[in-house]
Parts: structure tokens; sequence; C-alpha cells
């Protein structure tokens, strides 16, 4: 019988997100040529659409590294294609570990690391919730994106004190109903929350006090690299999966001598 980590690290699900992949790039350079063919028609030179060219490189690459980081967080807990999917395409590190322990909850673990340890079937469950659920907010979006843009926006832009701050305590709520949930699930948890704290405010302070514009497009990256070596650090055994998660992650092989 197939185990959980034979499933999530199966060459048939390399095969599959690959594909999926390559169809996502294949679409992103649909609209490319699209979006360049129009933007000549309305008068946008060339050398314009060059400076846009290198600007969006260079947006694109500093956001890279916190999701380098998050897929080594990710794949140690679901293997490395599926994490690598769901990163790629319309998931995120924090709503992809809460899917994953909301499903191994559901299941009867209290820990990824019992889930890891059982059948293929939880690990198809887990991927059945993190599909579905993101699926909800494509369709919202989709549908009614524009509808709620203009109405937040309108709320935001009234002269009353709701509407100046709408926007700013919406988010507020929001994180910490992911928050909590996150920090009472044990002590490795609330080090976790409390490392996080203290280095993006380290970030920020740096940031601020030398006017280092360019760390603060890294501060999610540095935090996210820190805090996963810092606290997983601690035991032998977890310093033999951090690198061979980096190793896997950067070569595609398994094999490394413990």
């Amino acid at each position: 019988m197939k185990t959980f980590s034979d499933l999530a690290n199966s060459s048939i699900l390399y095969i599959l997100v690959i594909i999926a992949l390559l169809f996502m790039v294949g679409l992103c350079v649909v609209f490319y040529k699209k979006s360049r063919k129009r933007a000549l028609e309305i008068g946008i030179t060339e050398e314009t659409l060059k400076r846009i060219r290198k600007n969006t490189l260079t947006m694109t690459v500093v956001p890279s590294l916190a999701i380098v980081a998050g897929l080594i967080t990710l794949s140690a807990v679901i293997g490395i294609p599926w994490a690598w999917f769901r990163l790629s395409v319309v998931g995120s590190v924090s709503y992809e570990l809460l899917a994953a322990q909301l499903a191994t909850s559901a299941l009867g673990f209290t820990e990824m690391t019992q889930a890891a340890a059982s059948g293929a079937d939880t690990f198809g469950a887990i991927m059945i919730v993190m599909s579905t659920g993101i699926i909800a907010g494509v369709f919202i979006n989709a549908l009614f994106g524009k509808k709620i843009i203009n109405g937040v926006n309108k709320i935001g832009q009234s002269n009353t004190g709701f509407g100046k701050i709408v926007n700013s305590c919406f988010m507020l709520a929001l994180m910490p109903v992911l928050v909590v949930f996150q920090i009472f699930q044990g002590t490795v948890n609330t080090l976790v929350f409390v490392t996080s704290i203290g280095i993006a405010y380290l970030l920020t302070t740096i940031v601020k006090k030398t006017g280092w514009a360019w760390l603060g497009d890294f501060v999610m990256a540095f935090t996210l690299i820190l805090v996963y070596f810092g606290i997983n650090c601690f035991k032998e055994d977890m310093r033999w999966i951090v690198a061979k998660n980096i190793w896997t992650v950067f070569t595609g092989l398994d094999e490394l001598d413990h």
C-alpha cells in the first residue's frame, strides 16, 4: 500500500504538476503578446516597454526569494511537487499550511508528522481541501471582484471616520483569525510567532533608520529564512530535514548521506 510520502513525491505527481505549470507559462506568454500588441497600438513606444519589462523582472525576482523559502518550508509537510504547484499558481504559504492542518485535524491527526506517516489517502484529502478551498476565491474574484473593489474604494474615499479606517480594520481583523489558530498549536508555533515578530520589527527598524528602501522588499524573505533555520535547527534530526529539503529543492535529488 502506498504511503503519504510515496504519493507526495511520486513521479506521476511531478509530471502532472509540470504539465499544469507549462500551461500557465504558455498562458502568460499569450497574454504578454496580446498586451504588447495593444500597447504599441495605443502609442506606447518600444523603449517604454523595455523599461517596463526591466522593472517588472526586478520586482518579480525579489518576492520570489520569499516564495523559495516558503517552498522549502511547505515541502517538508506536503512534498515538493504539490508545494511547488500551490505556490506557483494561486496558493500562499500561510493558507496552504492552514488548509493542510485543517484537513489532517478532521482526519483525527493532532500533528502533521502523524499524517505524513499515514497512508496515501491522507495526502489525497489534503490535496482536495487545498484545491477546493482556494477555488472559491478565484470564482468570487472573477464574478464579483470589480464590484467589491469599487465598493471598498468608495467607502475608503468617503469623508466619514468609518470610511478612513475600514481597509485597515479589515486587514487587522483578518490577521488574528489566521494567527491565533497557529499560535496555540504548541511551543514551537509560539516560538515561531514571537521570533517572526522580532525579526520583522528589527528589519523594519533598520529600513527606517538607514533609509535602505531595498531592504524593505526582503523583509518577508529574510524573516521566513531566519525563522525556518532558527527554529528547526534546535534538534539534530531537524537540521537533517532542513538540509535534505534544501538539497532536494535545488538539485532534484533525494540522495544525501546522513
